[in-house]
């Protein structure tokens, strides 16, 4: 049957934005032969033989090179169908390739904004800090408009591997003391546990931001009404959140009192 319509090189150059040079070139190797010749001897390609370039158009945006292109399409066992369902599932990968490429960047751009600057690679091997750069837009929502994420953004930007680790293993030291002290029955209100909740304000004070004892108090608060970190501390134990709100208020007790006593 003879094809409805013939396009020259020409028109089909303007139609599908491939040069006339690249249509002779597809033409030379057998990958796109034109099915008609004018009169005069010009190109004149069928409606089939757009859809052979829409193939070729689509294999070629997927990274295949040409002798692969050739192959595919001159296989006949691989239907029309075929093709598409192929296409398909290239470009699906291509595109599932391109988002997680998309969201590495997005990452990377989080990091930098709340002040991380490790590799990918360092912050893998600093256990946390991934999860601190997920938390990051919640964080940010929340505490993006006080002095202190300013103070913890400014600060982090300078670390270093060893530093973002040293930070860690004293921050787990702290967590795991109190958690000790509480299995051990301790009263949170004892000395000794009074002692580990003015370390654990001493770390935010000296690795994030300024914290003097109302923040910490106000810290603990959110701890116990069960945010993130409240819902991190009971992960760690159970319970332990209330332990460490009822330590960090005992502490701030005992500073308003000393204070008191020196006045």
């Amino acid at each position: 049957m003879e094809p409805s319509f013939e396009y020259t090189v020409g028109t089909v150059a303007e139609l599908t934005g491939v040069s006339i040079r690249t249509l002779h070139h597809y033409d030379e190797i057998g990958l796109l032969e034109p099915s008609a010749r004018s009169a005069a001897g010009y190109r004149l390609y069928s409606d089939t033989d757009l859809q052979r370039l829409q193939r070729i158009l689509f294999y070629r945006e997927l990274d295949l090179g040409l002798p692969d292109i050739t192959a595919v399409l001159t296989d006949s066992s691989i239907g029309d169908e075929d093709h598409l369902r192929r296409q398909r599932e290239l470009l699906t990968a291509k595109i599932t390739r391109y988002q997680s490429m998309i969201a590495l960047i997005d990452k990377e751009l989080t990091a930098r904004r709340i002040g991380i600057t490790l590799t990918p690679t360092e912050r893998l091997l600093v256990l946390g800090i991934d999860k601190l750069i997920d938390r990051a837009d919640e964080i940010t929502e929340k505490w993006g408009h006080t002095p202190e994420f300013a103070q913890r953004r400014d600060r982090a930007i300078h670390y270093t591997k060893q530093d973002w680790e040293t930070l860690r293993i004293e921050q787990a030291t702290i967590h795991q003391h109190l958690a000790d002290a509480m299995h051990a029955g301790t009263p949170a209100t004892s000395p000794q546990v009074m002692d580990l909740a003015e370390q654990h304000r001493q770390h935010l004070h000296h690795w994030f931001h300024d914290c003097p004892y109302e923040t910490h108090r106000q810290l603990a608060t959110a701890y116990r009404t069960n945010q993130r970190s409240g819902l991190n501390y009971d992960d760690m134990a159970p319970g332990l959140s209330q332990y460490i709100h009822d330590a960090i208020l005992a502490n701030c007790r005992r500073h308003e009192s000393d204070s008191a006593d020196t006045a």
